[in-house]
């Protein structure tokens, strides 16, 4: 699929882990570095994981941005799945080309093709233009998110 400006969507395979690595870099620069076992383990274990989907934005300068869709069993709505998406981020280089909207909008795509009655998305960034962003994206703020971390 394509979308944005010249930017081709496609699901991450086995031999994009570097490319992620980096755009993960640029989400989260003060987590920890991972070995690189310890990352191709959990890499694998994510493409393996069913209903788990990574979509990588390629321009002609290679990957440039990257969300996650996890599409979820459900019983409730009919029994329809729902979707969460997470991890969404542009190379700082790249943004303000619509590359993160043309990710998302894939992601939307992808879930309510898989007949999800709803897709989330949590955001801890607190910037107003992010939070306009993802409602220019098609998402409401309306419901109240919770979390607790495993620090």
């Amino acid at each position: 699929m394509t979308g944005g400006a010249h930017l081709t969507i496609r699901p991450a395979g086995p031999h994009d882990l570097a490319s992620l690595l980096a755009l993960y870099r640029e989400l989260n620069p003060a987590d920890p570095l991972v070995s690189p076992e310890t990352a191709h383990a959990r890499y694998h274990a994510m493409l393996s994981h069913p209903g788990l989907h990574v979509f990588l934005g390629l321009s002609a300068d290679g990957p440039v941005s990257t969300a996650t869709l996890l599409v979820i069993p459900n019983l409730t709505r009919n029994a329809r799945p729902y979707g969460l998406i997470e991890n969404v981020v542009t190379l700082s280089a790249s943004r303000g080309k619509g590359y993160a909207r043309a990710v998302i909008r894939h992601a939307v795509a992808h879930a309510f093709a898989a007949d999800c009655y709803k897709v989330m998305l949590l955001t801890g960034r607190q910037r107003p233009e992010v939070h306009r962003f993802y409602e220019s994206c098609g998402f409401a703020q309306n419901k109240a998110g919770f979390q607790i971390r495993n620090d």
